[in-house]
């Protein structure tokens, strides 16, 4: 090692302050990051209605205060990762400014640098899609998601592996890094188109009127408004056929939340059509009318030709024809 003065010294502030600079811009751009992710949650929740915002909050579909914790905890993170290797490129840089060799553990470190990216490819893939999977919160503990032809519900999120239940029970292990195409059930909200059949012979502008009956009265319930995003809308007649009409109310609940409202719309229809007399669809029975009578077997044996097994054969083996008689 040797010192000479004043240029070491001059060198390795120098030093120290170029890594304070970049150290502050990439702590900046980090901290940035991170808020725009957390603003991003926020923005989301404001484009929705208020109710629709409440309702999905209470249902666990739009947890932006879990984003945001999520956000910031991969941000201090990353900030500590970004002290780790600053502090080890300044320590290597100001041990070369003391004229240390340090080519030999740098060679050694290159050398084992190669072996791990050989060697551990996959791992430092997944970490790093698992790192993008917890900032983007593409999914969390308890979400129910579709990855592949895999379905169930996340037990756990890591850096490399992300833990999924299908739902027999079997516990699946997805490495992060495969994961191509995410759908997430969870998030947001699901749309339900309920059929309601109706007879062909009832009015169509009263078997209309009387739905929007039931979606206003639906929606004033306490126990079904907290569980749908609006109210419910009846689209009007959408199909028919020559024994039934079908006319269809559509819901926005919280993601699969949908079932139990869609159950309730069609037991209160039936009890609506039933009270107002609106016939249900019926099959259209077709009897056959006219049909000639049998023929006799009079007129079968005239009918029949000579020699013919329908006509009488005489015992002495004299055959006749019975109507010449």
């Amino acid at each position: 090692m040797r010192f000479t003065w004043p240029d070491t010294l001059i060198e390795i502030t120098v030093i120290l302050v170029l890594a304070v600079l970049v150290r502050g811009l990439l702590k900046r751009l980090i901290n940035r990051t991170i808020a725009h992710a957390a603003k991003r949650a926020e923005e989301q929740k404001a484009t929705l209605g208020e109710r629709a915002a409440e309702v999905l909050i209470r249902a666990g579909g739009l947890d932006t205060e879990r984003q945001v914790h999520r956000t910031r905890t991969l941000g201090t993170m990353l900030n500590s990762l970004l002290d780790t290797l600053i502090v080890i490129i300044v320590g290597f840089t100001v041990l070369q400014a003391l004229n240390v060799n340090i080519m030999p553990a740098l060679a050694s470190a290159g050398i084992g640098g190669i072996a791990i990216g050989f060697g551990a490819q996959s791992l430092i893939k997944d970490v790093l899609a698992g790192i993008f999977v917890i900032l983007e919160d593409q999914f969390g503990v308890g979400d129910y998601i579709n990855v592949g032809d895999l379905e169930g519900t996340v037990q756990s999120v890591g850096l490399r592996v992300t833990r999924v239940q299908d739902p027999n029970g079997e516990m699946w292990y997805v490495r992060n890094g495969e994961i191509v195409t995410l759908g997430n059930k969870s998030q947001g909200w699901s749309t339900s188109y309920i059929a309601i059949p109706a007879n062909i012979t009832e009015d169509p502008f009263r078997v209309i009127g009387l739905l929007e009956e039931l979606c206003a009265a639906l929606d004033e319930d306490p126990t079904w408004r907290d569980q749908m995003l609006e109210t419910p809308k009846v689209l009007g007649l959408t199909g028919f056929d020559a024994t039934q009409a079908t006319y269809t109310v559509m819901i926005k609940c919280p993601a699969n939340k949908q079932w139990d409202s869609e159950r309730e719309v069609r037991a209160r229809a039936v009890v609506l059509f039933r009270q107002a007399g609106v016939k249900s669809p019926s099959q259209i029975v077709q009897s056959v009318t006219g049909q000639a009578d049998p023929p006799s077997a009079a007129s079968v044996i005239r009918a029949a030709p000579t020699g013919s097994s329908l006509l009488p054969r005489d015992p002495g083996g004299n055959d006749k024809d019975p109507v010449e008689g």
